[in-house]
């Protein structure tokens, strides 16, 4: 009986108190109230407004679409016409628009703002 109890004791001592901390140290550790983190990739930290954290998702997502089928200059990221890489962080070869492309190199020179110290 005392062992079938024990990973519950366990989850709840030590898992559920860890989650917390994590958690909060990594809200403190973030963006000002009313931004998220970008995540445009893994560990994109830039802080933005949720509605552009969900438009670099769709971005992600409709990657394929903007690129040439088969590739074609740059390799199997080379955009189709009208597109352009991204470049929200070194190694970002999602197509895009060069409206969007300036929209993010604007997020990433906006960040310490929307940063907490």
């Amino acid at each position: 009986m005392q062992t079938k109890s024990m990973p519950k004791i366990f989850v709840v001592a030590i898992v559920v108190p860890l989650a917390l901390a994590i958690t909060i140290g990594t809200a403190a550790a973030g963006c000002k109230s009313g931004y998220v983190w970008r995540d445009a990739q893994d560990g994109d930290g830039v802080c933005v407004t949720p509605a552009d954290r969900a438009e670099a998702k769709a971005q992600n997502a409709n990657a394929p679409n903007n690129r040439v089928a088969g590739g074609g200059n740059y390799g199997p990221n080379t955009c189709r016409v009208g597109y352009v890489w991204r470049e929200a962080f070194g190694g970002d070869v999602v197509c895009v628009t060069p409206y969007e492309r300036q929209k993010a190199q604007k997020q990433n020179a906006e960040n310490p703002q929307h940063s907490l110290p």
